[in-house]
């Protein structure tokens, strides 16, 4: 209980502080109004998506699993994991700022990634519902199945492992990400190689900021070095 009090007592001056940046106000301002331009394009863009001609892959990995409606689950597991990451980092204010923008990150590199890489679902395709989703960013008749490479829906669990702070919530996001991959597999709402993508995209998007400003930093000691 004294931690729980804690945690929340925190969470008013740790945003007031983060607030008063102008930098950190200005991000939390602009990136919603990102994902609204973003989630405008992306309807037309999955009508588009929905109507190529695209390739169905094979995958042996597909033909050893199961074939369970787990769509209930899937929604379950997303949104409870999108609500524990955000509950247990309430008073981090900056671990907050980095899920949404790396949020957006993924969603626009995925979308490049679909634009790029026309896929026809896996056979025995059992479609995924996810009901806030077709009400905001794909709002349409009928559910998107061509949105393939890479799962959106792995991606965003693994998100939360890389920006989580706390040990318990890492080790949870771990054991979602493998759960949401098995479900979304049985499914065949998406090709293993979706699965891998998403781990492999989501990671290098994350780790790549840091990366850039490591390099841009080492340059500007080596030139103050040698003056």
């Amino acid at each position: 209980m004294l931690y729980l009090r804690n945690h929340f007592r925190n969470i008013i001056p740790a945003w007031r502080e983060a607030l008063s940046e102008r930098s950190f106000a200005l991000k939390l301002l602009l990136t919603p109004g990102l994902f609204f331009l973003y989630s405008a394009i992306t309807q037309h863009l999955g009508n588009y998506v929905e109507m190529r001609k695209g390739i169905q892959l094979q995958d042996k990995l597909l033909t050893l699993l199961p074939s369970i409606d787990f769509s209930a689950p899937v929604f379950f597991l997303l949104y409870t994991s999108l609500a524990l990451v955000i509950i247990t980092h309430i008073d981090k204010p900056r671990i907050i700022l980095r899920i949404i923008e790396m949020h957006f990150a993924v969603a626009v590199v995925r979308q490049i990634c679909i634009l790029l890489v026309a896929l026809d679902p896996p056979a025995g395709l059992i479609v995924l519902r996810d009901l806030f989703l077709e009400n905001t960013v794909y709002p349409r008749h009928s559910p998107l199945t061509k949105d393939l490479f890479f799962s959106g829906h792995v991606a965003s669990i693994w998100l939360y492992f890389l920006c989580a702070e706390k040990k318990y919530i890492r080790y949870y996001m771990i054991g979602a990400a493998l759960l949401m991959s098995f479900m979304i597999l049985c499914m065949r709402v998406h090709y293993s190689y979706d699965v891998y993508g998403a781990f492999f995209f989501t990671t290098l998007i994350y780790f790549t900021p840091g990366w850039i400003k490591s390099y841009f930093f080492s340059k500007e000691l080596a030139s103050e070095s040698s003056e």
